[in-house]
């Protein structure tokens, strides 16, 4: 009975800490804080580059939001929506992306919640099951998942259209996305699998961290300060974690 109790505790272990080749030091994510949330629905997080300032979209209703650190609403955009999951921080342009999922389109915002301009996305399937989480990397490149029936992971090109098309298989679906330059790789939530992934387009998955808590719709990382924000649209909290 030992080895099989030594290899069941094994598995624990495994299940519970994740390490990534290419750093050893990240081997686990340390909750430090929770903070409730006022705006419902939580879906999808962007962080700017103080690393000062987050952004989430919400369905009911279906808008914009600026957060503190501590996710306190300190700004409402203009902006209404139908069927937002997407957000993401264009620091170039200091402008938004949003994503509608069941009319297929992404959105440019100004920082005000004005329309800059749509893109339609050739997406097909069930409503419900569109675009997701949209991201950008340090090249201004931009990322999008569909959650499932596919999943994808999806590259656009400089005009928005569809440039790549990634399957997806490794969680239940797939919910946020956000690019970690430190790293190289991107970090990717799923709802149903309650985890953060690592991944990356030549790999796959690189780490996993189980988080413990049901729809899990959006993730952010401040590389500098070591730290994860994560919303869970169920719970309507913040969590805010270390690595």
């Amino acid at each position: 009975m030992r080895p099989l109790f030594a290899l069941l505790i094994a598995a624990s272990l495994f299940a519970a800490v994740a390490s990534w080749a290419g750093d050893p030091t990240l081997k686990t994510l340390h909750l430090v804080e929770t903070h409730p949330l006022t705006i419902n629905e939580p879906s999808d997080l962007a962080i700017d580059e103080t690393g000062k300032i987050l952004w989430t979209v919400t369905n009911k209703p279906a808008r914009v939001y600026q957060l503190d650190l501590a996710g306190n609403v300190t700004k409402t955009l203009n902006y209404v929506g139908q069927d937002l999951e997407g957000v993401a921080y264009d620091q170039a342009s200091h402008s938004l992306w949003v994503t509608e999922e069941r009319t297929r389109e992404l959105v440019h915002l100004s920082m005000e919640g004005d329309v800059l301009g749509r893109t339609p996305l050739d997406l097909p399937g069930k409503p419900n099951h569109g675009p997701e989480g949209v991201c950008l990397d340090d090249r201004g490149r931009m990322f999008m998942l569909n959650e499932k029936q596919p999943g994808l992971f999806l590259e656009l090109d400089k005009n928005h259209a569809i440039a790549k098309r990634v399957p997806l298989a490794f969680a239940g679906d797939f919910s946020g996305i956000t690019w970690d330059r430190k790293k190289g790789c991107f970090w990717i939530i799923s709802d149903e699998s309650q985890a953060l992934f690592l991944w990356t387009q030549s790999k796959g998955v690189i780490g996993q961290f189980p988080l413990g808590f049901p729809k899990g719709e959006g993730v952010a990382v401040d590389e500098a300060a070591r730290t994860v924000y994560v919303v869970s649209d169920a719970a309507n909290k913040l969590f805010v974690y270390r690595f």
